[in-house]
């Protein structure tokens, strides 16, 4: 589980960016997209799979629905758990973690002692949390384990042993021998185990140690006071983790890692989630001829209106007339449904050189019900004519228009309201969207060998950032470099020198925004809004 950049899917999205969930791209052994109306019915295990394939997202309906078959889930999971997973496009261990613990099956211990196995130097804290409840039961297992392991890599379950909460004497002799090996790894678990009996090995160790060894004497000197202290050892009750708040309430499939043909097949489902799922995915996703074609029958003829409203929303680069010609009917359409309407708005994000569509825009705008839809579309548009819109609406009593002003005042580049989107960064809701739109328009000279400065500068702005918001500013600020036609920094390792020599370069002028069809400055050949514009 885990997402690298949090909560991707609540708003529009550069072409690259995607959940961050640990990915093998493999190919699949099958297709089955589930609907999530059905998970309640449909197996255990075949959920398990579906969602390492990326053929589900890891949200709370999925979660909620194994949990709620309480023991009878254990089997599936357990089995599920102790197959060979390399293959996984997903890895689906934390979140594994988290529903056994939260079931508490005596059976689990196999699988915790295979995660451990397979990361011995950096056991999680949830890994540790799920073994220390065992007690007596890990006892046997754990020195098992630790004999077949290398010294190097047994630490971690040296201190499993140490926080057992039980006496026995083969844990001592275990940490006895962890002292021989790494003296300062051992007199913190003996330390932490609390036996003793282990004070003489302690104080015969410290009486070895010369004067340049302080440091070990500290670290074995308050082991021994440990052991004076009479440390009470309990077995230990981990807390049942909280799933409400590690999991969102939906989340799509990780479509980065889908085939074309996997996310077309998804389309097609009988699902109007899935449906609806896949189309929005093509907001950020190569539109092929086939995947055009499917978009525009089920713009046309799907009968869930959110999405026909999606499709349309795909269909924004395509130059057809034909799709074109039936957005503009369909925006025009009073009696038509209002989602749909709004998705063929956004659709014509390309056009808003024809004054009937700019109009448009402004029409849906004045419309409190529809605004957010209109303003999406405008910066979609990246057309200066609406650049004013934005900045009033940065404090909006609608939460959705204010996150679209957010978006636009970004991408519009309006850098006089960066503190306005600075101010954001306090906002829960806002962080992650006003850390994005701020990092694309803040004030500073824009070149390969200044922007890991400008990163710096966004990161004592915004206060610690979480790995998920660093990647989130570095993909932003790789994206205002291609606006100005350079490569990217933070998507690819960059030779230091080259780095230094560009950093004493004097700064290009800052070129003008290109126009969507006017040719994309980064040489690739293609329109600017089907480039970088994207």
């Amino acid at each position: 589980m885990g997402l690298s950049i949090p909560q991707v899917a609540r708003f529009p999205a550069p072409p690259w960016l995607g959940p961050g969930a640990t990915i093998r791209l493999v190919s699949p052994s099958r297709t089955t997209f589930p609907d999530p109306q059905t998970y309640a019915d449909t197996p255990v295990y075949e959920l398990l799979c579906a969602a390492a394939n990326g053929h589900a997202g890891i949200d709370l309906r999925l979660i909620r629905s194994i949990l709620a078959r309480g023991d009878a889930a254990v089997a599936d999971l357990l089995r599920f758990g102790l197959e060979d997973r390399s293959g996984d496009r997903v890895d689906l261990e934390e979140d594994l973690i988290a529903m056994l613990r939260t079931l508490k099956p005596p059976q689990a211990l196999d699988y915790y002692l295979k995660c451990i196995r397979m990361e011995p130097r950096d056991v999680p804290d949830d890994l540790v949390q799920s073994v220390l409840p065992f007690g007596e039961t890990a006892v046997g297992p754990l020195i098992a384990l630790y004999r077949d392991l290398d010294e190097e890599d047994s630490s971690d379950v040296a201190f499993l042993l140490a926080n057992l909460g039980v006496r026995d004497p083969r844990i001592l002799e275990t940490l006895l021998e962890r002292l021989d090996y790494d003296a300062d790894d051992g007199a913190f678990c003996l330390g932490q185990y609390g036996d003793p009996a282990a004070k003489p090995a302690l104080e015969k160790l410290l009486s070895e140690l010369s004067e340049e060894e302080s440091e070990l004497s500290r670290e074995i000197r308050f082991a021994i006071g440990q052991l004076e202290g009479g440390r009470e050892h309990e077995p230990v009750d981990s807390e049942v983790p909280d799933i409400d708040d590690m999991y969102p309430d939906e989340a799509p499939p990780p479509f980065e890692v889908l085939t074309d043909a996997e996310v077309l097949e998804m389309l097609a489902s009988d699902a109007p989630g899935n449906r609806l799922a896949a189309a929005e995915c093509f907001r950020n996703r190569e539109v092929t001829a086939q995947a055009h074609g499917l978009l525009f029958d089920r713009a046309k003829s799907d009968p869930v209106a959110t999405v026909r409203g999606a499709c349309w929303e795909a269909l924004a680069d395509s130059e057809d007339k034909t799709v074109r010609a039936a957005m503009k009917q369909v925006v025009g359409d009073a009696a038509a449904d209002v989602e749909e309407r709004c998705g063929a708005l956004v659709g014509l994000c390309n056009a808003t050189n024809e004054p009937a569509v700019s109009k448009r825009m402004r029409e849906f705008y004045a419309d409190p019900s529809t605004r957010a839809k209109a303003m999406e579309a405008m910066w979609r548009s990246f057309d200066r004519q609406f650049s004013d819109f934005f900045p009033k609406h940065l404090d909006d009593a609608d939460p959705e228009v204010r996150r679209q002003a957010v978006w636009g005042t970004g991408y519009m580049g309006l850098g006089s309201e960066a503190v306005r989107l600075k101010q954001k960064f306090d906002d829960e809701d806002l962080r992650s969207d006003a850390l994005f739109a701020y990092s694309l328009c803040v004030p500073a000279e824009i070149s390969r060998g200044r922007i890991v400065g400008v990163f710096r500068k966004i990161e004592k702005a915004a206060g610690e950032l979480t790995p998920g918001e660093a990647e989130l500013v570095k993909i932003a600020l790789d994206q205002r470099l291609a606006m100005h036609g350079l490569d990217p920094v933070f998507a690819e390792e960059d030779d230091g020198e080259e780095m230094e020599e560009e950093e004493s370069a004097p700064p290009p002028e800052k070129p003008a925004t290109p126009g969507r069809n006017d040719p994309c400055p980064c040489g690739s050949g293609k329109k600017y809004k089907k480039c970088h514009g994207a």
